[in-house]
């Protein structure tokens, strides 16, 4: 990491005797590229505004110089995905990172710090959010679940269209930055679609460190490529199946399957269950029966949580890439047996984005969505539905957005917030 800016700072401090200024938050202007991701642009110096409680956010296209003080937000490239720093710069106070995350990080520190009516001259500070636990659950919840079909690429080799981009989407470089996701959501369960057991080898070590564990990696000599793992210093696995579905015509080569699993809370005892799939993918045009043949892996989904049902009666959370839309043969078997969506059943917040985008070998990545539909209503194909519930309220249903997932896979990561 680059720190020519921060050391300037800091040798500026140095040098310098430690005069206090007056610098209340009132004072700055919060100057962002027009040219940036929303999330590290925009929004981010909106949500700095929000933090000092004044100032306004401008882009950079429309700040024209004046006396007033200035906060610029920026991404130099020359950091990390997860390093940030920030320094005083000719009257300005600059923060760099090297992503959303990092970036988030330091508007906190940084208006932390100018909040205080009085504050040293100087501004420098530096570090990196890898590693930490970052995005508190929802307020009365005391149950996660994170969610993503991480695109199965089990290869040594960057395709050109990825090249041509810049970007390295193989399993070593990809499964770092899942697993800082995995930590800074911290989630009780983690249910993932196309896993396999390359992505296994880079990924699993990682999330290890965290305390999590695989439920089952398959069995008969198939691989799980629909895992669930959980945080094992929170919960444990009460009973455990793995389904490949047949006949193999219908399962891709072995990957599409569900793993079911009932869990036990350590803190109070209580029980819930996940079933996590991913079903048949290709559309009838293409082969004739693939409706019928997503109806019927559904079903033997709706026959499991019957079973969990009849042996536990515990709240049943079914999860997956179900390649179907919510208006179709297949999903209407869950309204008609009761099971309830978790973005209609979440009584704080929903986001309704439809959760796909392009990302490909052939293609690259970009934030375009090819579903039919924009909305969750009509174009999601990854479903989370809630069963059984009782006393369970599902508070939160979120897609995780950042910019940085795009490359990762063409799904946007979701989780739930609930309380059991």
């Amino acid at each position: 990491m680059k720190r020519f800016a921060s050391f300037a700072a800091v040798l500026c401090l140095a040098l310098a005797p430690a005069a206090l200024v007056s610098a209340a938050p009132k004072d700055y202007k919060v100057i962002y590229k027009a040219d940036a991701e929303p999330e590290e642009g925009s929004q981010m110096a909106e949500y700095l505004v929000s933090l000092l409680g004044s100032g306004n956010a401008v882009a950079d296209s429309e700040a024209a110089g004046g006396p007033e003080r200035r906060i610029e937000i920026v991404n130099s490239g020359n950091m990390s995905l997860w390093e940030y720093e920030a320094y005083s710069r000719k009257g300005s106070i600059v923060i760099d990172g090297g992503g959303e995350w990092a970036l988030r990080k330091a508007c906190e520190l940084l208006a932390g710090k100018l909040k205080d009516a009085r504050v040293a001259r100087g501004i420098a500070f530096s570090g990196s959010v890898e590693g930490e636990v970052l995005f508190d659950r929802s307020e009365g919840s005391d149950l996660r679940i994170l969610v993503d079909n991480i695109w199965d690429y089990s290869k040594d080799t960057i395709p050109p269209a990825w090249q041509r981009l810049g970007v390295d989407c193989r399993d070593a470089v990809r499964a770092p930055q899942y697993a800082q996701m995995v930590r800074a959501y911290m989630p009780d369960v983690l249910a993932l679609q196309e896993y396999s057991s390359h992505m296994d080898a880079e990924f699993l070590p990682r999330i290890a460190e965290w305390g999590y564990v695989h439920t089952t990696t398959g069995s008969d000599g198939n691989w799980n490529n629909t895992p669930i793992f959980y945080n094992s210093g929170k919960v444990e696995v009460v009973d455990c199946e793995f389904v490949l579905y047949t006949p193999k015509k219908w399962s891709n080569h072995g990957s599409k399957s569900f793993t079911s699993a009932v869990f036990r809370r350590k803190e109070d005892g209580k029980l819930f269950a996940l079933i996590n799939t991913h079903l048949w993918w290709k559309s009838e045009k293409a082969q004739p029966g693939s409706i019928q043949a997503r109806a019927a892996q559904i079903r033997l989904i709706l026959a499991q949580a019957q079973c969990i049902k009849a042996r536990y009666n515990c709240p049943v959370f079914v999860t997956g890439d179900m390649n179907s839309e919510e208006d179709t043969l297949p999903i209407r078997q869950f309204f008609e047996e009761g099971f309830v969506p978790c973005y209609r059943a979440a009584t704080v917040y929903a986001n309704m984005e439809n959760g796909h985008h392009i990302c490909s070998p052939g293609d690259g990545f970009s934030r375009v969505s090819r579903r039919k539909g924009a909305d969750r209503k009509t174009g999601a194909i990854d479903h989370c539905f809630i069963w059984n519930a009782g006393d369970t309220e599902v508070k939160v249903f979120d897609c995780i957005t950042s910019y940085f997932t795009v490359p990762l896979t063409d799904h946007y990561p979701y989780f739930i917030d609930s309380r059991l």
